[in-house]
């Protein structure tokens, strides 16, 4: 195999040089006057040594049209999971065709050479990249279901290590690796009258996927059930933990522009923490992986992207995350973590693993056609292994 080289990883950025961003909360409206500032909106790509730049298609024409396809069928997609409107899910075709328009705002003009070039020189193996952008809009839509209509695959489940980054100033953190066990910390909230979750098949596939490494005293699991707030800074300030799991609910408050997920208090009643909560709560503590198998964790504000939970925690420097865009079920999220932490077990790297655990849900009898590009992934490089 070709040895790895240090920028051998495709990153595109969507840049919007001088542009303002636009208040409006219709994401129609946004699309429109998003559009009107066009001539300022740029796609970066890098390879290697490699630079380009090309405007982002957006207005007019066949782009205007694909740009309304995917928003309509991406709020379309929302409110049928959110449980706002009767109809149904995306069917096959439909996610084929909304990845098709994916893949071409994804790659236009001269970054779509550069994809096929970096393709072409992985040797086989999949290419690893990372999708930053400053319009949160753009930010906002489901890029792991891009789809490539001369291969016929989509990305994400092929030959694509598709991960995400969030655009901020503050440098990831770099825990120290250490020579001892990977220690994974489940962090379980299941607050009264919340709907119910399978925590306990859930902690079982953890600690199945560890097994081997816990025999060779590689690796522990620790479970934090119930997770107040109070109990998981306590554990988290005490350190000695590499990977937070936490499993429960999660939400975005669309009008209030912010994420947050659900814990408990002393007497197991729901207690909400935020964005800027969490930041504090997990931020600086030496975390390598967060994986929040929580619904909606992946999502950001489409006029604040980073007031989601997982962007905010990466946009404040946690060097990797695992959240949901969509509300998830519980067995496909099930199938995600038990593939991911396998993988992850045996020294794959996070890119690798990720990849491999949405084709375990996509086989995964039983799940929505849409299962596997619920998780998101954040890294700043999707090529590091955990251990």
């Amino acid at each position: 195999m070709p040895p790895r080289q240090a920028g051998d990883v495709l990153e595109i950025f969507v840049l919007a040089l001088g542009a303002g961003r636009t208040p409006a909360r219709d994401p129609e409206r946004a699309m429109a006057g998003a559009a009107a500032e066009a001539e300022v909106a740029q796609v970066l790509a890098t390879f290697r040594s490699a630079r380009v730049l090309a405007p982002l298609p957006r207005k007019g024409g066949e782009d205007g049209a694909r740009w309304h396809r995917i928003i309509r069928l991406h709020e379309r997609t929302l409110a049928v999971l959110e449980g706002r409107a009767a109809s149904s899910e995306p069917s096959g075709r439909e996610l084929r065709e909304l990845g098709r328009d994916l893949f071409d705002a994804l790659l236009p003009g001269d970054v779509r050479r550069l994809y096929d070039t970096a393709r072409a020189l992985q040797g086989g193996r999949p290419l690893n990249l990372v999708f930053t952008s400053m319009l949160d809009w753009v930010a906002d839509k489901p890029w792991e279901l891009a789809f490539d209509p001369s291969r016929r695959e989509f990305l994400a489940t092929s030959s694509v290590n598709l991960v995400r980054n969030a655009f901020t100033a503050v440098p990831a953190d770099v825990p120290a690796r250490g020579r001892g066990r990977l220690r994974i910390l489940v962090a379980v909230a299941q607050p009264r009258g919340a709907a119910p979750i399978s925590a306990k098949a859930e902690t079982a596939d953890l600690r199945s996927a560890f097994a081997d490494l816990v025999r060779k005293r590689q690796a522990q699991v620790e479970v934090l059930a119930p997770a107040t707030a109070g109990r998981l800074q306590r554990r988290l300030a005490a350190g000695g933990v590499d990977v937070l799991h936490f499993v429960g609910h999660g939400a975005f408050d669309e009008r209030e522009r912010e994420g947050s997920v659900l814990l408990e208090d002393d007497r197991g009643r729901p207690t909400p923490l935020g964005t800027d909560a969490l930041r504090q709560l997990l931020c600086g503590r030496g975390l390598r992986l967060a994986f929040l198998n929580a619904c909606e964790t992946g999502r950001g504000g489409r006029v604040e992207w980073n007031r989601g939970v997982a962007p905010a925690l990466v946009a404040a420097g946690l060097p990797a995350v695992v959240a949901n865009q969509y509300p998830v079920e519980d067995r496909a999220a099930t199938a995600f973590a038990r593939e991911l932490y396998a993988l992850l077990a045996g020294g794959s790297a996070l890119g690798d693993a990720a990849r491999e655990a949405r084709v375990a849900v996509a086989r995964e009898a039983g799940t929505s056609p849409l299962g596997w590009a619920v998780p998101v992934v954040f890294a700043r490089d999707p090529r590091e292994p955990l251990r």
